[in-house]
């Protein structure tokens, strides 16, 4: 009798139910999962958290409560970010010295259908502290000092990332002595009382050796205007912040948009090479722009460019610059030519040459408009005192070309008076020395760090010219962080213009001894910069001889790149320095008003809105007493782009 052969068609239905029959119930299943999964979080709770800040806790979540903005899209529930999150709160205690901490979550119906309630139940456990530190293998290094730079110290909290942190500490010290150490970091737990122990391998000083330049395409940039910057010298002893800072060197030379480089140890010659890559940037560049400000309404600029003028490093700039205000009324025009030699006569110092033609009117004084034309050279060498700070020597030369455009109809002895007693045509010859020195961490929008600058002027006398006057000024800033991302920034300023020589009246109704120095070197405060609430550089219009400025701000940040800002401002300028008074700092709140050598008192707030380029700002100031004229800043308004200083 015949075999009888399988259906083919019944073996494919047959495994076809298997299949139904197995997928049914895990689809179920995925059915019954399907809602959770698709919960929206109603709140997201702490409990048992007594010891670290709920911020920082937050901060870390990947479980977000929702937003109080009512268009914002509600968070989902997610149970692989729970999981997370409760690892994560741990991890966040044990930075703290709870090394037992325990997180878990519970899910409670929300409010809502189709919400839940998250609650983080916290168990924190007790707090281990550091009992010793111990270094073993350090010799080269005094161990008193080198304990000054260890997060780990006895009586601390315990955090395991404090190994990690001082491993890097460690070697960076001996890495500034020539060793390229080994370190291994351990920790030993009895009870609440933790061993710190980091074991060292000095290992021998190295030297540097040599330094191979390569680029992934041809390299236009001669091979000596690269070495000049490096501060890797054969033989010498091997420093890694060199190393560093020729990297920022190569970088400041402007030759290159990539820098890179390699160390290659050398064990057995105690020799470490290098392998430096750059990436040469183009030569020229062109630039133009378009931007606005409190005074400049309107401001149009263009640049034009060469980095490495005849191979030779030289650095060639042609610059113009139009400026605008608020009613579409000419404000300013600029143009320069700059030349500069980064290697002045084979040393690291800057000389600048540079060639400007400027017409500017004024519209500060209400009585008239100053159209003043300037063109000018001026040449300066300039040095580094450091990483941080600069010295500057200048000398310029400025002929100035200057009318006054009466607003409102004036007597024709008045125009007599001002046609022989001011000139139209002067000349200003100074020499400047100026130092500066910078460690803020960011110059658009700093959070911490200083910067302080100096200069001394001395125009006229021996270097000729119609004005002959000395003028020192001082500025310093400060960056204080304060808890949870606040800033205090404080400013002071202060400054003298003392003239000498020969009497000359450069402007006309003024103070005699101020109408001696030429509009632009005068002293003038007022505006978003300087005392908010008034206008560009109102106090007083026709400036003066002395000038004391303070500024104090917290900046608060609210929500993303939101922040707020609550702000005292305090100056004035004074016609002479002899003219200050100690009585005239007490601030009074009253409707007295003011005599002009009384030093104005503004309090505000104001919106920050921080972009790449720098904050966006909306400032609201009320002055403290009344202006000599009767008018006060009660709540103005005003727009600003960038920091306030």
């Amino acid at each position: 009798m015949p075999r009888r052969r399988p259906n083919p068609g019944g073996i494919a239905a047959l495994r076809s139910a298997l299949a139904i029959a197995f997928l049914l119930p895990a689809g179920a299943r995925a059915q019954e999962d399907l809602p959770s999964e698709l919960e929206s979080i109603s709140a997201v709770r702490l409990v048992g958290r007594h010891h670290v800040p709920v911020k920082e806790i937050r901060a870390v979540l990947k479980t977000r409560a929702p937003s109080l903005l009512p268009w914002r899209e509600k968070p989902i529930m997610r149970r692989d970010f729970l999981q997370a999150d409760t690892l994560t709160i741990e991890g966040v205690y044990r930075q703290h010295g709870y090394l037992d901490a325990r997180a878990h979550y519970r899910l409670d119906p929300g409010r809502s259908r189709n919400t839940v309630v998250v609650t983080f139940r916290i168990e924190e456990g007790p707090r281990s502290r550091i009992a010793s530190v111990e270094l073993d293998g350090v010799r080269a290094l005094p161990e008193a000092a080198l304990r000054k730079k260890l997060y780990a110290r006895p009586g601390r909290p315990f955090n395991p990332l404090y190994l990690v942190a001082d491993t890097t500490r460690i070697s960076a010290a001996y890495k500034e002595k020539g060793h390229l150490p080994h370190i291994v970091a351990s920790s030993h737990r009895e009870g609440l009382r933790v061993t710190v122990r980091y074991a060292v391998n000095e290992g021998p000083v190295y030297r540097y050796g040599q330094v191979y330049i390569s680029s992934p395409g041809e390299l236009h940039v001669r091979e000596r205007l690269i070495r000049r910057e490096l501060l890797l010298k054969p033989d010498d002893v091997y420093r890694a912040s060199r190393v560093q800072r020729s990297i920022e060197r190569l970088y400041d030379s402007g030759f290159f948009s990539q820098v890179q480089m390699t160390p290659l140890v050398d064990s057995t010659n105690t020799r470490v090479e290098f392998d430096l890559r750059v990436r040469e940037r183009k030569p020229r560049w062109i630039d133009a722009g378009v931007g606005s400000g409190t005074a400049e309404r309107l401001r149009f600029t263009g640049e034009w460019g060469h980095r490495n003028l005849n191979g030779r490093g030289l650095q060639g700039v042609l610059s113009s610059k139009l400026a605008l205000d608020g009613q579409a009324r000419f404000l300013l025009s600029r143009g320069d030519a700059s030349l500069l030699e980064p290697w002045l006569l084979r040393s690291r110092t800057r000389g600048l040459i540079n060639g400007y033609y400027e017409k500017d009117h004024d519209r500060a004084d209400p009585r008239w408009v100053a159209k003043v034309e300037t063109r000018g050279v001026s040449v300066q060498l300039r040095r580094e005192l450091g990483r941080f700070a600069h010295i500057a020597l200048t000398q310029d030369n400025a002929f100035v070309n200057q009318i006054y455009a009466f607003e409102h109809p004036v007597a024709d002895s008045t125009l007599e008076s001002l046609a022989v007693f001011v000139p139209r045509n002067y000349t200003t010859h100074r020499l400047q020395l100026s130092g500066d020195r910078d460690t803020r961490d960011d110059p658009l929008n700093p959070g911490h760090g200083s910067a302080q600058s100096a200069t001394a002027d001395v125009a006229g006398g021996p270097l000729q010219g119609a004005s002959s006057f000395t003028k020192f000024q001082f500025l310093s800033t400060w960056y204080t962080p304060a808890r949870q991302g606040w800033i205090l920034a404080t400013r002071i300023r202060a400054g003298t213009i003392q003239p000498f020589g020969r009497v000359a009246s450069l402007s006309p109704g003024v103070d005699p001894q101020v109408a001696r120095v030429p509009l632009g070197d005068r002293f003038r405060i007022g505006g978003v910069s300087s005392l908010r609430g008034y206008d560009e550089n109102q106090i007083p219009s026709s400036g003066g001889l002395a000038v004391i400025q303070a500024n104090a701000e917290l900046r608060i940040p609210l929500v993303g790149p939101f922040g707020l800002e609550v702000y005292v401002d305090a100056g004035n300028v004074w016609d002479r320095a002899a003219y200050i008074r100690g009585e005239d700092f007490v601030p009074r709140i009253s409707d007295r008003p003011l005599t002009p050598n009384n030093l104005r008192y503004v309090a505000g707030v104001g919106a920050r809105f921080n972009l790449p380029f720098g904050p966006l700002r909306l400032d609201f100031s009320w002055a403290a007493r009344p202006e000599p004229d009767g008018s006060r800043p009660a709540g103005r308004a005003q727009f600003a782009i960038g920091p306030a200083f």
